[in-house]
Formats: structure tokens, C-alpha cells, sequence
């Protein structure tokens, strides 16, 4: 379950959104969170359509958790807002989408290695090699979201079970605007692993 993603700078995300991509991306604040490593419970911007305006907004990662008032819900498999049981998420997916921009995110694997007399899992970054940054789809509710996850593909199933839903650059519409049922297969979503230096 990924933990953690770098943002990059907003001049980065400006650049890659609105010189790269062409969208009326209007201009945001510029105390945005930005060039950092992000953790469940911390601030990002998430670029959503607000007011008939396409935008980037600072929220929370992570939803309140409905059954403990301390912990938050940052993950959100896609696969549920399909099935019949309701869910906390299926209004989000329904109207609230949106997409944050990252450097890259990071997953531990299953497996371990010793060192100072613990015992940690590897952990991995990934990004889309085919683009200056990569995009991951979340959904929101009021100041805060989750990140969407599905089954993984090739490059992530050794590691781990599921991963964020990346999507291209192509792709940014259909999300925020469309039907998203083709993106849920990410089997072909190129994605490039690099696994992190083991602690001494």
C-alpha cells in the first residue's frame, strides 16, 4: 500500500501542465506544498475541475477514518465503487475526482534484510519513464484525498499486490471528466522500478 510519494517543485508541475500539456491551468498559489516527500496525513496539491475551473488545491492525504478518529483511509481500490455494497468512496468516484502530479512514489516489498539487529522490507521507487513527471488518480472529499489503486502490473507484482492507479498524459481527461472503466487495467502503463539503497 504506497506510503509515501515526492512532489516536485511547482515550477515543475507548472511547466509539465501548462507548457507540456497545453491546459488552461489557472494560476495557482504559490505556497503550495511542493519538492517533498509526502506521508499519509500531509499536504499536496491536487489538480481537480473547481468552480469550471481547472485548478491545483492544497489537501490532506487521507480520509478520515469513520472508525477511528486518528487514523485516515489513503488508499481507495477502484474496484469497489463496481460492486453492489455500498462504500465511503463511491460518491468521490462518482463526481470528485482529481489527479495529483509526482516526482515519483514509493512501495516496500515482500522481501527483508538485517541490518543494526532489525529487520526491513525493501522499498522501491517508480515513475512513468515516458514523461517529465508522473500522474497518479485520486479522489477527494472537501479538504482531503485518497489515492485510487488497482491490481498491479508486470513491473509492480513482484513487489507488491497493488498500485496506484498511474495514468498518461492522454488519459487526464477520461479521469477527471469521463468514464474511467478502461483505465482500471494498467497491465500496459509502462512504469520504472528502482530499488532504494539498503539501510547500514
Amino acid at each position: 500500500m504506497c506510503n509515501q510519494f515526492q512532489l516536485p517543485t511547482l515550477a515543475e508541475i507548472k511547466q509539465y501542465l501548462v507548457s507540456d500539456l497545453n491546459l488552461p491551468l489557472i494560476e495557482p498559489a504559490n505556497n503550495l506544498p511542493q519538492n517533498q516527500n509526502v506521508f499519509p496525513k500531509g499536504q499536496a496539491p491536487v489538480l481537480l475541475y473547481h468552480k469550471k475551473q481547472l485548478q491545483l488545491l492544497p489537501k490532506s492525504w487521507g480520509y478520515p477514518s469513520p472508525i477511528d478518529s486518528k487514523k485516515v483511509i489513503f488508499n481507495a481500490r477502484i474496484e469497489r465503487f463496481y460492486e453492489q455494497k455500498n462504500s465511503m468512496w463511491d460518491t468521490s468516484f462518482a463526481r470528485s475526482r482529481c489527479l495529483i502530479i509526482v516526482r515519483n512514489f514509493f512501495e516496500s516489498g515482500c522481501n527483508t534484510y538485517s541490518a543494526n539487529g532489525h529487520k526491513y522490507h525493501e522499498r522501491y521507487s517508480f515513475h512513468n519513464p515516458n514523461a517529465p513527471l508522473t500522474l497518479i488518480a485520486d479522489i477527494y472529499q472537501d479538504d482531503h484525498f485518497s489515492m485510487v489503486t488497482t491490481k498491479p502490473n508486470p513491473v509492480m507484482a513482484p513487489i507488491h499486490d497493488r498500485m496506484p492507479l498511474v495514468i498518461a498524459s492522454s488519459e487526464l481527461r477520461r479521469w477527471l471528466f469521463q468514464n474511467f472503466s478502461s483505465l482500471i487495467d494498467r497491465s500496459q502503463m509502462p512504469l520504472t522500478a528502482t530499488k532504494m539503497p539498503e539501510r547500514k
